[in-house]
């Protein structure tokens, strides 16, 4: 059996390889022998490559330009990408079964995923292609261009939508007509923890996941934690508040080059004191689970940080900006530890931290949440026609 996963599995975000090695590990775990490709909707090939340069400032520009001609500028831009990759997807999409997922990718800021998803859609209808969309994040903002692309999803032989939560299953129904009935599957980075292997808490170690305020705020659908002021000040005040309680604090990221030079500047600000602890900026998905891994909690804004926490069975506080990171928290019955608010400061953060390692993960319905992402595995698998024999 082949089998093609359309995702971001070399994004800087490191969090988004995470969700390719996890789809992996579940699909060769259920099927032994599968051979399984991963196409990266950017065009990366590998870890650390980069296919835009300047980001930061580009994202910057495009958000004070007019929607009309920020479309355009992103159909120039992307359209000469697209064509360059259309030989290899075309080839890529000749398999037994297409994954369009994981990741927050059914989102349209300025058209990147609907140009990007809506050309690999084109190809597996071409090829008629089984489809499965699968524990995707939707977001509630498609303009009319971004819908018109997203739907060409709907003319593939699309065997599943599997929204993964709650929120973007709505998001998906409103914005859509037609498809197979939409079923919440849950994120595979869940299965982090069985991808990865066992890995030891160092007591005491709190990890603090640094995040650029602008890079969430050009993707956020609500108010950012800590935004009341600059992001330098409010991790500091975490990290001294975590400090004044006798924890140590690891400063880590996901791997985007915005956020490491963030905490590059947090890490300044907090200077050569007890307590601080600066791990390598991580390379490769693995390299960022150990960090997690090596915590006893963990606070983060991005999403999978607290995901990949919660799979090691690690207590997550969950700092708000997007719906996401709200329903995963929700879904695993811990929303007490996570918050939105713009104004909250480093104290208060720390007093979420103590709450959350006194309450602790609740080891059955851990248990009851991974089952439900390996039935996700499995439901996935059901989707592919299996290959001619003979």
């Amino acid at each position: 059996m082949k089998i093609t996963q359309f995702g971001l599995r070399y994004s800087p975000n490191l969090g988004d390889g995470v969700i390719a090695e996890c789809v992996a590990h579940g699909v060769r775990t259920r099927k032994p022998g599968v051979d399984l490709t991963h196409v990266d909707l950017s065009g990366r090939g590998d870890f650390g490559a980069v296919t835009v340069r300047n980001r930061e400032m580009l994202l910057a520009i495009l958000d004070r330009l007019p929607l009309w001609l920020r479309q355009r500028l992103t159909l120039w831009k992307l359209g000469k990408l697209m064509d360059r990759l259309e030989a290899d997807w075309r080839a890529a999409a000749q398999c037994d079964l297409a994954v369009i997922g994981g990741g927050q990718i059914l989102s349209d800021a300025n058209l990147n995923f609907p140009i990007k998803v809506g050309q690999a859609a084109r190809l597996l209808r071409e090829a008629a292609t089984p489809t499965a969309i699968y524990a995707v994040g939707v977001s509630k903002n498609w303009t009319p261009k971004g819908q018109a692309l997203f739907a060409r999803l709907l003319e593939t032989d699309l065997r599943m939508v599997g929204p993964r939560d709650a929120h973007s299953l709505t998001a998906w129904t409103d914005q859509t007509e037609g498809g197979p009935t939409p079923e919440v599957l849950l994120d595979p980075g869940l299965l982090a923890a069985e991808c990865y292997g066992p890995a030891k808490a160092v007591s005491g170690r709190i990890g603090l996941c640094v995040t650029d305020f602008n890079l969430l705020g050009h993707h956020a659908d609500g108010s950012v934690a800590g935004g009341a002021v600059g992001p330098v000040e409010f991790y500091v005040g975490i990290a001294e508040a975590l400090i004044t309680k006798g924890f140590d604090v690891c400063l880590f990221t996901n791997g985007a080059a915005e956020d490491r030079a963030l905490r590059a500047r947090v890490a300044a600000a907090l200077g050569q004191r007890d307590g601080v602890l600066v791990p390598e900026d991580p390379v490769r998905p693995d390299d960022l689970v150990s960090q997690i891994g090596a915590c006893e909690a963990v606070v983060a804004h991005r999403l999978h940080a607290c995901i990949v926490a919660y799979s090691y069975g690690r207590a997550i506080v969950g700092l708000g900006w997007d719906r996401k990171l709200q329903s995963f928290f929700e879904t695993v019955d811990l929303a007490a530890g996570f918050t939105a608010a713009p104004e909250i400061t480093g104290t208060d953060v720390a007093r979420l931290v103590d709450t959350a390692l006194a309450r602790g993960v609740d080891a059955s319905k851990r248990a009851q949440i991974l089952d439900r992402a390996w039935a996700g595995i499995d439901r996935l698998l059901d989707c592919a026609t299996p290959p001619t024999e003979g």
